[in-house]
Order: C-alpha cells, then structure tokens, then sequence
C-alpha cells in the first residue's frame, strides 16, 4: 500500500483540436416563438458513455459524468452542477459581448429560433474523447454563439463564445463566455459551501512585488487568467480561467451583494489595468467574428488537483518548450555584485564553482551554468568572447541577460538602434498610443513595438551576437513591457496579448535550431503568466535575495503558482539563492535565512542559481557548506514544485509544503520559520498532509541527517528563520 492517499493528477497528453473539424453534426430545431420547439420533449440526443446531451424539461442538458450544465432554451442562461448535485455552482450564466458603438450583446436577451440552433458534435483530440455543444443566439443585427466542451474522464469543461453582426464587421474589447448575474443585489449566482471559502487573486505577471492572495470569497474582487474558489478546510473547489492566450488579457470578476450573496462571476477577454501594467483600455478586436478566449470550468474534490488540471489543460493548446536536460544549476552576477560586474569577478566566480561545488553535487549532470546577469556591458565585446570561453574552458556553460522589449533611455532619444543599419533611432520603435504619444514608462523603462521591424532586427541582432560570443544561457527580463496595450506598427495586430505573441514568435525563430536541439536554455524573469510556449522556464516571483522576508514572498507565488512548474513551464524559477549576502543588503544574513533561501529554492520546480559575491571569505564558506547537500540538491534536480499545505494565508506565505514520491512511496515535507526573532512550532497533522493519522513514521531531517519516530500531532521546532527539508517514510518500510 501507498505511504499517502492523495490524489495525482494525470498528465494531459497530445496536441489540440477543435471539435467542428471532426465528428457528425446533429442538429436539433428550435422555435422563433418560444425559443423551444413544440417536439422538444425527454430525449437524448447524444449518449456515449458518461457523455450525453439531451432534451428535458425545456433545457439542453450537458454531462459528463462529472460535470453537468443545464441550458435553459427559453432563457438563454444556464446553470452548472458538479456530477449530480442538485445545488448549482454558478447559475444565472449567460454569454456576453460590448461592441465598440457601447451596445451590450447577451445570449439572455437573445433567441434561439433559427433552424439548427443546437448543434451536437463528436470530437477526439489532446484532452481525448468527447463531444462540442454549440448554440447559436439570434439578436436584430447579429448572433452570439456559444460552444461547449466536455470529454471523457475530465471535472472540466471548456467553452467559448463567438460574436458576428449580420451586414458589418464587428468590432469588441470585452467579451465573456461565462457571466453569471441575475442583474440584483441579491441573488448568489456562486455556491461553493464550506466553513472557510476563499477565492485566489493570479496575478497577471510577476512585477512590482506583486502577490498572491487568497482572500476570503466575501472581500473579493478580481484575479487575471485564472482562479480558484475554494474551501480551505476540505480543499473542495471550482476553478476557472482561460486555455487560450493568442489575443486575449483575461480576468475574473466578482461582485458582492447584500446577504452575503455573490451577484456577479464572470470570466472576460479585456482585462486591462494597472495590474496587466496598462495604461490604455484593452484593444479592440475586429473581423466577420470575434472569438472569446476558451475558458476552462472545473469542480475538484481538491482545488490543488483542480490547478493542476488547468495547467495541464492549457499544455494540451500550447505545450512548453522541451527540454530534457534536467535543472539549470549555477552561478549569476546579480545579487552578488549588481551593476559591479566585471570580467575578473566573472570568471573567478566560474573557478570558485568548479573547484568546490560542481563535482560536489552542485550540478545536474555534469554541467553548470555561470550567468551574467544585467550590467554585461561594462565588458568590452572581446571581452565577452574571452569570458564565455574561460567558462567553457572550465567546462561550464556561459550565460547572459536581456530585455528584449524595454529601452532604458529618453523618450526623444535619437540613438540608432543596434542591428538596424541606422534605420531606426530609439524613439521610432517605442510603443505609442492612437494619439501617437510614447506609454508612459513602467519600472523606469519603456516599451518598445514587439512588432516594428525595426525592434525584430534589433532583436536579431542582439541574438545572435549572444550565439556568436558562445552563449548558451539567455535571461529575458522585463517582458511585459511588451505585452502592452498600444497602437502597433503591424495594424493587424491590435492587442498586446497579440503583439507579445509576435515578439516572442520572432525570437523563436531567431534561435530556431538552438531551441530545436536544446542547446540554449531561455528565461523568463519579469513576464506575464501567458503566453508560456515561447521559454523553458519562467520567475515564480518578482526579485528575491537573501533575507528570510524575501524567503516568504517566494514562497507566497510557490503556496498559489507552484502548479505552473512542469505544465505551463518546464520549470519555475524561485530566482537566485543567496547563503550569505546580497548586493543591497549591508549586513550577512542570518545562517538560518541562507538556508531557508536554498531549501526554498530547491522545493520550487525549479532553477538552482545561486548569486553570492565569492571575493568574501565567508561568502564561500557558507556557499561550500550549504549547496553541496548531496541529498537537498537530488530533491531540487527532480525537478518538482511541492504542493502548499494550507491555501487560507491570503497574501502570506504558506509555512508548510508536500510533495510525494511515487517510484520510492516516500513524502517530503518542507516546513519554515517566517521570523527572524522568534522561534516558532509546527504541528504535523499526519491526515491533512496525506497520510494515515493512525501510522507511525519515521521523519529523516535531510540537513541534519537526524531519523525521528514520529505520529499524529507530532511538534517541529523550528529556531529563528530555521527551515527543515524532511523525508518521511513508513515506520515498518
């Protein structure tokens, strides 16, 4: 028998389809009068398997087995029901679009009387066997059409809608397949029942310190991409966002009522604020239709597997870019030395690691990456050539830095811009609004046009000058700069979801048979959640060095985004660890605070960087004791992200993670002392952490290399700012 009893999520395998390339179509008419037809009766009109879809009682019915949608034809609305319950999950749900004129299109004020309203189709595609219902809602000048999803085996269904008008092109920045509002400021359209529900805020990037937060579902408000609803104490939850990121900025709306009612949830494509770093609305989307974003909607017995279901989901649509070459483990210049870098700094760092950490487990494979991180250029380029030499000469890979989509100059800046033969000067390739004046600049730097020619032969250019130095390694920072809303250079492409899209599409296919044959490695830094094809690894977090707070921001992303390492992401990046102290810190951190930096890091997916100045004595004393752990570093090349414990922290950290070893029926449990004054004691709830309360385990410290019997209620102490890594197995295995 298994040492736990939690549940795995399967991994999603195999490409994308849509459903009305493949499959029959059985249509079913309905009348103008009414919106039902005078024959509809009880009758199933599709049934294979768990799937079915039928008539009953003056509503489409739609299910799986295990998720259940009942589409009132008269209404335009429907409800959501997980498996059979009879309490819906949302209710009151309509499909709905503002054209650029301001005019409101809603399936609710719609009808359903044209010929073939209702159409059923059989499908097989990434997400398996399964079937697309698709109802079409006629208005005076146009229809709204809405599509839904639901396969074999799957606590999800995917749905989208479809805007067109009669005689003319429509035009929209808002779009929702899912709105649910009765229009009052009473009645709940959202159930999720428990004693401690709570509704997660995603945010949109990584930016500005920006956290997560699980906030409790009456003082909610927004969350971007995607969402849980959930109750903390039996992890039962609805989770929501969007599986497709070629156009859209999505967020997640909720509204709060009297009576402690939720009056409105509603999933959007057009989310535009401060928080998807935007000064401008959402742009406009034109053509014959417009398409909404597909939208996953799930019930989960434990939101965590629902999370991970919805990364998975969007692999399906766009998988990340492969690589199998294990975790980059290495050195980077940032928090050590900042904007002091040098050649002589450089490559004494890259002897440093070869001499007393490679061959001591510091390594994946054999190989070590030793970074360059922002500030490169106080190099000369022969310089740089010879430095990304030496490291390979010590057989390490060489890595560098950028921001592709950011200039740190002026606004009126006449530079000619690198690569470009003096096409362009600076200020013609910033991205500007429809009046023509430059965005106003976000963490001092501004945007430059993902789709200008004269930004991709920039792009071009500093590519493949980092190919022609012999690098191997790129961090891109900054990226959202070019997910910007703006008026593009390329007219057709008016959204900054497209424009990021473009951009990356571009550096791709710059370094087309490096990414083909995995011989450079990309990074994201600070970026959007989505797109996430374009990269092998993305930050979890904004920057984090080397205190035990900035060990607690990481872990806040790492408690509410660990679900991104290995669907959406190959790898998440907890960003550089610090042992003994960074750049813009004055004083050495605490041990503890270096070790919980390292452990944190090594349960986090994951990237296992570390950024220490090693001109300082004990700078590389501490780096040899701590980041040759053989066993902590075998837990960090996994590979995994561990799973939060709690999810009810609302903006904090949560102190305790999991992650279960199948192949060796093992659990590893993290735990953290956020304090860097008091010590703290944590209790191990064997249950809810996945075991049996009534065993008796043995609990292995992978630092102190101390066995310890332990049962139900079991206290870890933990001193100031301590962490523990800990391997717990059956007491009789």
């Amino acid at each position: 028998m298994s040492i736990v009893g939690m549940a795995l999520s399967a991994v999603i395998a195999g490409g994308t389809g849509k459903a009305e390339e493949a499959g029959k179509d059985i249509p079913v008419s309905v009348s103008e009068e009414s919106g039902v037809s005078e024959a509809w009766g009880d009758k199933a009109l599709y049934q294979k398997g768990a799937l079915l879809a039928e008539q009953k009682d003056g509503s489409l019915v739609v299910t799986n087995g295990l998720m259940r949608l009942e589409y009132d034809m008269a209404a335009g609305t429907y409800q959501v029901f997980s498996g059979e319950e009879e309490e819906p999950l949302l209710s009151e749900v309509y499909a709905k679009a503002v054209l650029e004129d301001g005019t409101e299109v809603a399936s609710r004020d719609m009808s359903r009387s044209a010929q073939d309203a209702v159409t059923v189709t059989e499908t097989e595609d990434g997400f398996g066997q399964g079937i697309c219902v698709c109802i079409a809602n006629l208005g005076e000048n146009g229809k709204l059409t809405q599509y839904f999803y639901f396969y074999e085996n799957l606590s999800y269904f995917l749905c989208e809608a479809v805007v067109g008008l009669d005689a003319e092109e429509v035009s929209t920045n808002y779009i929702a397949p899912i709105f649910a509002s009765k229009g009052d400021y009473k009645t709940n359209v959202l159930s999720v029942e428990g004693e401690d529900v709570r509704f997660l805020f995603t945010p949109y990037d990584n930016d500005s310190y920006v956290r997560y937060s699980a906030d409790p579902l009456m003082a909610a408000t927004e969350s971007y991409e995607v969402t849980a609803v959930y109750d903390n104490e039996t992890r039962k939850g609805l989770v929501a966002g969007s599986v497709t990121h070629d156009t859209w900025k999505t967020g997640i709306k909720v509204r709060q009522g009297g009576l402690n009612a939720t009056v409105e949830f509603s999933v959007y494509g057009g989310a535009s604020s401060v928080q998807t770093r935007d000064s401008l609305p959402h742009g406009y989307v034109s053509g014959s239709e417009v398409s909404s974003p597909k939208v996953f909607l799930g019930y989960f017995e434990d939101y965590r597997d629902g999370l991970e279901a919805y990364g998975e989901a969007n692999a399906v649509i766009t998988p990340p870019l492969s690589w199998d070459k294990g975790i980059p483990i290495g050195w980077n210049s940032w928090s050590a030395v900042a904007d002091k870098v040098s050649y002589e700094i450089y490559t004494d760092s890259s002897d440093f690691v070869k001499e007393y950490l490679q061959d001591e487990s510091f390594s994946q494979d054999g190989m070590v990456y030793i970074n360059f991180d922002s500030f490169w250029d106080n190099l000369t380029e022969q310089q740089l050539k010879d430095a990304a030499q030496y490291v390979k000469d010590n057989g390490q890979i060489p890595g560098i830095y950028m921001t592709p989509f950011t200039f740190w100059g002026d606004a009126s800046s006449t530079g000619v811009v690198p690569g470009t033969g003096g096409a362009y000067c600076w200020q013609d390739i910033l991205l500007r609004d429809g009046n023509g004046d430059v965005l106003p600049a976000v963490d001092g730097g501004l945007s430059l046009d993902p789709t200008h020619p004269g930004t991709v032969m920039y792009l071009e250019y500093q590519l493949n000058r980092f190919r022609e130095w012999g690098f191997a390694y790129i961090k891109m920072d900054f990226m959202s700069h070019g997910a910007r809303e703006g008026a593009f250079y390329d007219k057709d492409i008016t959204t900054g979801t497209q424009a990021y899209n473009y951009g990356m599409q571009k550096i791709n296919e710059i370094l087309a048979e490096e990414l083909e044959n995995q011989e450079i490695f990309l990074s994201l830094s600070i970026a959007p959640m989505f797109p996430s094809q374009y990269a092998h690894s993305r930050r979890i977090s904004c920057d984090v060095f080397g205190t035990i707070d900035n060990t607690e921001y990481m872990l806040n992303s790492l408690t509410y985004g660990w679900w991104m390492n290995g669907t959406i992401y190959t790898f998440t990046d907890p960003d550089h660890i610090v042992t003994y102290n960074s750049y813009n810190h004055t004083e050495a951190i605490l041990y503890n605070e270096g070790l919980s930096r390292y452990i944190s890091a090594a349960i986090a997916g994951t990237l296992l960087i570390d950024s220490d100045d090693f001109r300082i004595e004990e700078a590389r004393s501490r780096a040899v004791e701590m980041l040759t752990n053989e066993e902590i570093n075998e837990i960090a090349k996994r590979g995994v992200a561990f799973r939060p414990v709690e999810g009810n922290t609302k903006d904090e950290a949560c102190d305790t993670f999991v992650s279960y070893e199948e192949e060796e029926d093992v659990l590893y449990l993290a735990v953290f002392n956020f304090s860097s004054e008091e010590e703290k004691e944590i209790s191990v709830d064997l249950e809810r952490i996945g075991l049996d309360p009534a065993g008796e385990y043995d609990m292995y410290d992978l630092w102190s290399k101390e066995t310890i019997r332990i049962t139900d209620g079991y206290e870890i102490h933990l001193d100031v700012a301590e962490p523990k890594l800990l391997r717990i197995t059956r007491a009789d295995s």
